[in-house]
């Protein structure tokens, strides 16, 4: 093998391994996240504390939720760490506070449920922190599955 064989097999090696490292680092950076914002009641050290009157969310400026008790709101974040800034209302009525939080996000977690209640009473992250899981759909027993002439469920060729 000449000299210059082995420099040649030498920048190829060099180039793969510099888009392996890109690779992982775009995993970590880029990795996106569904953000549901939650305004329930929780129990924070064993005291259960009440939602404030309204929960702004907002999200690199955008407000992306406007919660009151109970309710559920939705954002999209791209990146290992959330941004977000709160606009909190106690009571009606009653000035608004502003607050900001750069919240590390699981990376396990797709869907991200973020009781917000629990986040402005600094419980624990895992109590305020939980995956997001869908509730399944089941059809009843009412339900008809209708097959066509041809005795196929309509996924035509």
């Amino acid at each position: 093998m000449t000299m210059k064989n082995s420099k040649h097999i030498l920048y190829k090696i060099i180039v793969v391994l510099v888009l392996v490292a890109i690779c992982f680092l775009m995993i970590y950076i880029g990795r996106g996240h569904t953000l549901y914002f939650d305004s329930k009641a929780m129990e924070v050290n064993g005291e259960m504390i009440e939602s404030p009157y309204r929960i702004k969310v907002f999200i690199k400026g955008k407000e992306v939720a406007n919660l009151t008790d109970g309710d559920r709101g939705m954002g999209i974040w791209i990146g290992p760490k959330a941004h977000l800034e709160l606009e909190v209302t106690k009571e009606r009525g009653v000035g608004k506070e502003n607050i900001k939080y750069d919240l590390p996000l699981p990376r396990k977690y797709d869907g991200v449920v973020i009781n917000l209640v629990g986040l402005l009473n600094n419980a624990n992250y895992d109590e305020y922190i939980s995956e997001f899981i869908p509730l399944a759909t089941t059809t009843s027993e009412n339900e008809e599955i209708i097959i066509d002439e041809m005795g196929e469920l309509g996924f035509g060729e």
